[in-house]
């Protein structure tokens, strides 16, 4: 062991030995410094060279590898900067507002494709093509049997992620869930639309069309033989909200009345519907935090303040359904009824119950596009009526028909059991509306694998990854689906003649047990529901001869009463598979109920200074791509006395 002696001086040793080192360590920073700073500035600035080139060359390396798989599908190609999708939809928003977007130019067309501009790039492209960016492959469908294919295998053509996620604006619902979560909403809400509802809207559709002629009545005078209205867009979304308020969620309303609200709030409730309505896109694209701090007079101040109203309404509705349970008053099943039993009571086949804020955006969901897609074809037929008054004629004919017939039998009121299914004008003229002006422009999908579609007679393998937008407004513009005149508006292709060029009457009464046959796999009533809530035996596999003579052939079958059944993929108003439209009935039976009681003692007509052809022109001009299908002008109308 070492002394202390020993040890304290190698500690002195130590001291005097490492003073002048360090002495000349120091002296090297100090001499070098300058080279030191080069050199970390010049390693930065290669960081950010090398990251600025990864940042450009990546989506070209991305490009080059989508432009492989692309070609490998073996479908025309075109080359786009940017996919179709959501970046391309709210780009559209942003450069329309903007006023920097030209209709008609290329930015337009693509930012806008597949959308209600129709068939315009498959003239060129065909009715299957792909489009290749740096962010994927996306595959676009106007082809009735690809669409068919598509739609109907729920797993292996799920919707892309994150879909849906800009109208989970108060909670998860039926259109932005998939797998079981889909499921469960799906048998959830399904439940409440039963022919019980049905019944309930064709009541209620009548009530509310009469209480709005009688405003027209109030601000025209009491003059019942013409009535001018100068905003039926704004109309027919008040009716149409009344109706889907009073019957899916169980609170009538007279027509300036509100129902119940959980807060205070200045905006009434069609006031708050308007407002979220004109606010869309700040409601979509802003944190509700931001729009929260938003000034009140600001586009997103209003903004706020129409989100929270609405919710607020939706909130006393549902509190009132509550205390209607909790208090044991309520029988009638609705949808609010069977969304608050959900919140409360387990699912069989899921063991889960909805959440609060699932509760909420399913009641959001169907109250918001339940209303407006009816009240959009009311608004758009009732123009077109106009515009035609041989169609028109012939279903003023038929209203006076079917009510001769009820006075007949001794009722003063069209009965949904008995009129519904002779509204064979009616169904056309829906049918024909909603075809050219469909709410549903693109329904999307991916491919979770490597997928194999069949497109004229050949098999293509689309990769995994890719998603496929299947265009209504292109197939039902498709003028190998439907004819020649498919840009035109005709009802009457709509209703087949017999031999003798009459067209086929209805069965009328309750299904007999022997009206029970099978269409494609499918019982009649399955495959025709939305017009009818009766089955309906069909004559012969393939159509007489449409009264459009410029006609697709073998387009589809012939139901008893004289109305086109198309094909599955030809008519996707209502999308179709096991995530079709769930109230597609239920709009049926709220339009006929309507259009019959507006026009029982009138006709449409335009007003002096508008011409056929300056309403053609404002129609043609409709906001293509928008959120919302309403033509950018109002075209006044006058319903006169006949």
């Amino acid at each position: 062991m070492q002394t202390a002696a020993e040890l304290s001086l190698m500690l002195r040793s130590a001291s005097n030995i490492s003073a002048p080192r360090m002495q000349l360590y120091g002296d090297i920073p100090t001499q070098n410094r300058t080279v030191s700073v080069e050199l970390v500035v010049g390693a930065g600035l290669a960081i950010l060279f090398l990251y600025s080139a990864m940042k450009f060359f990546r989506p070209l390396v991305f490009f080059y590898r989508n432009l492989k798989r692309a070609r490998a599908i073996g479908l025309p190609m075109k080359v786009m900067p940017f996919p179709p999708g959501s970046f391309s939809f709210f780009t559209f928003q942003i450069l329309r507002r903007l006023e920097v977007l030209k209709p008609g130019t290329v930015l337009h067309q693509s930012l806008n494709m597949g959308r209600p501009d129709g068939y315009g790039y498959h003239k060129e492209m065909g009715d299957a093509f792909v489009t290749v960016s740096p962010a994927g492959l996306t595959l676009i469908v106007a082809d009735p049997k690809v669409a068919t294919h598509v739609n109907n295998k729920r797993a292996e053509f799920p919707k892309p992620p994150n879909t849906g996620v800009l109208i989970n604006i108060y909670g998860r619902n039926v259109i932005n869930t998939n797998g079981d979560a889909w499921r469960l909403h799906r048998r959830v809400t399904g439940q409440a639309f039963s022919e019980r509802l049905h019944r309930d809207v064709w009541q209620e559709g009548i009530n509310q069309a009469r209480f709005m002629m009688e405003s027209w009545l109030t601000s025209n005078d009491r003059n019942p033989d013409s009535l001018r209205v100068s905003e039926i867009e704004r109309d027919a979304l008040h009716l149409t909200l009344n109706v889907i308020t009073g019957t899916a969620y169980g609170y009538p309303l007279r027509w300036n009345e509100d129902p119940q609200c959980a807060s205070p709030t200045s905006l009434s409730y069609r006031a708050a519907m308007e407002q979220f309505t004109a606010h869309l896109m700040p409601i979509f694209l802003t944190p509700r935090w931001l729009l929260r701090l938003a000034r009140k007079d600001s586009t997103r101040g209003r903004a706020w303040e129409a989100y929270t109203a609405f919710e607020s309404y939706m909130r006393g509705m549902l509190d009132c359904q509550r205390a209607r349970l909790g208090a044991a008053e309520c029988t009638d099943e609705n949808l609010l009824t069977a969304l608050i039993r959900s919140e409360d009571q387990e699912d069989e086949k899921a063991s889960k119950k909805m959440t609060a804020q699932e509760v909420m955006g399913n009641t959001f969901i169907f109250l918001f596009a339940g209303h407006e897609t009816t009240a959009n074809t009311l608004h758009y037929s009732l123009l077109l009526l106009a515009q035609r008054p041989d169609v028109q004629q012939r279903f003023l004919n038929e209203v006076d028909d079917i009510y001769e017939k009820a006075a007949q039998e001794g009722r003063c009121e069209l009965d949904y059991d008995l009129d519904f299914s002779c509204a064979q004008w009616a169904f056309a003229i829906m049918s024909e509306t909603l075809r050219l002006f469909t709410p549903t422009g693109i329904t999307n999908k991916w491919t979770a694998t490597d997928q194999p579609i069949t497109f004229e007679g050949r098999t293509y393998v689309i990769p995994q990854g890719t998603r496929i937008s299947i265009s209504g407004t292109a197939v039902h513009q498709n003028p190998k689906v439907w004819g020649e005149n498919a840009a035109e508006w005709e009802p009457s292709r709509w209703i087949i003649e017999d031999d003798d060029g009459g067209a086929q009457m209805l069965e009328r009464g309750r299904p007999s047990a022997q009206m029970g046959s099978r269409l494609n796999g499918k019982s009649e009533n399955d495959a025709y529901s939305g017009l009818s809530h009766a089955p309906f035996s069909v004559q012969q596999k393939q159509p007489p001869r449409p009264s459009s003579s410029a006609f697709a052939i073998n387009f589809g079958t012939a139901s008893a009463n004289g109305l086109l059944i198309p094909a599955k993929g030809s008519f996707l108003a209502f999308s179709e598979g096991a995530r079709g439209c769930i109230g597609k009935r239920m709009a049926t039976v709220e339009f006929v109920a309507v259009m019959c009681t507006l026009l029982r003692h009138h006709r449409v007509e335009f007003e002096d200074d508008w011409s056929v052809e300056r309403v053609k022109k404002v129609l043609s001009g409709r906001k293509a791509g928008s959120i919302t299908l309403q033509p950018p002008e109002q075209i006044p109308l006058r319903f006169i006395r006949r």
